[in-house]
């Protein structure tokens, strides 16, 4: 690798005097120079995905928990009554490391349980296979509780000095919102990095001409970013809430859920646990739009 020349430099120095800096007023300087300096096509010393990491960075600092959070119905937990066996199992299948463990609902998380603590609790106490797991003791570790208000910068350092590799974010009632892995916080910072690879994300698929397949979960910020509508007027988060506040009620699992919305007709393709989990947006055709705007 050569040596960065005096240009790129000068650059991590005033990167890093960004992060050491005491004084805020000389931190506000440093990052509008930094800004100032990604802008420039000429600089050309940084790679482009580098450029992108600083510019996630200062991002990350503007954002708060419930921004990066996995939403309450999103989430995988485990009852504490489930066998110590069969938690295994479930957690082997959904191919995660960490899950909260709950009494009756969600809103009453007892703990954290990590798979390793679970198999290797199995391995050694093979007889304590169908033990609830809220009865083996030192299996289940304590569980941090955060508001939805708190800022990732504040919680990623929080995290990194306790070595703690989840939250459970909480609303002033004490409900239960979202959780945050440490994952979560550092996709922020390179995640985007590996998406721009990617034709699209995993949570939309292109079904053909002004045709797609979505994730009902899907942010309306994202929806605006796909199909270019205004979505401003909208009090809802998510694809989800806005099909369901238009159906009127909660709905059952398979229920039929479908709506047009800005030139475009959502159909539901799978509802399941109170949640449209699944939906096929379609361009309406001209007709269909003369006709909506005569039924309206």
């Amino acid at each position: 690798m050569e040596d960065a020349g005096p240009k790129e430099e000068n650059f991590f120095k005033k990167l890093k005097s960004f992060f050491q800096g005491a004084d805020r007023k000389k931190e506000d300087e440093i990052e509008q120079e930094i800004i100032s300096m990604l802008s420039e096509e000429e600089h050309g010393n940084l790679q482009e995905s580098e450029a992108q990491m600083i510019t996630n960075i200062f991002e990350f600092s503007d954002k708060e928990a419930k921004d990066i959070m996995t939403r309450r119905s999103s989430i995988i937990a485990i009852e504490g009554s489930t066998t110590l066996k069969e938690a295994v199992t479930l957690m082997l299948h959904e191919k995660c490391s960490r899950y909260p463990v709950y009494i009756d609902d969600i809103d009453h998380i007892i703990g954290i349980l990590h798979l390793k603590d679970a198999c290797r609790m199995l391995e050694d106490f093979p007889d304590r296979k169908e033990v609830m797991i809220k009865k083996c003791k030192g299996l289940i570790r304590e569980a941090v509780f955060i508001p939805e208000t708190r800022s990732i910068n504040n919680l990623f350092r929080g995290m990194q000095a306790k070595k703690i590799h989840m939250v459970i974010v909480i609303d002033e009632y004490g409900q239960t919102l979202g959780l945050v892995a440490m994952e979560d916080i550092l996709e922020e910072i390179v995640g985007n990095i590996f998406d721009e690879y990617d034709e699209e994300e995993d949570n939309i698929t292109v079904r053909g001409n002004d045709s797609y397949e979505t994730d009902g979960l899907m942010t309306l910020e994202e929806l605006e970013e796909l199909l270019h509508v205004d979505v401003s007027s909208l009090i809802y988060e998510t694809v989800s809430g806005m099909m369901i506040a238009h159906l009127g009620h909660i709905p059952k699992d398979g229920e039929n859920v479908e709506m047009d919305y800005a030139d475009y007709h959502f159909k539901a393709l799978i509802v399941k646990d109170k949640v449209v989990r699944k939906v096929l947006i379609t361009k309406l055709s001209g007709d269909a739009m003369r006709e909506e705007g005569h039924s309206g």
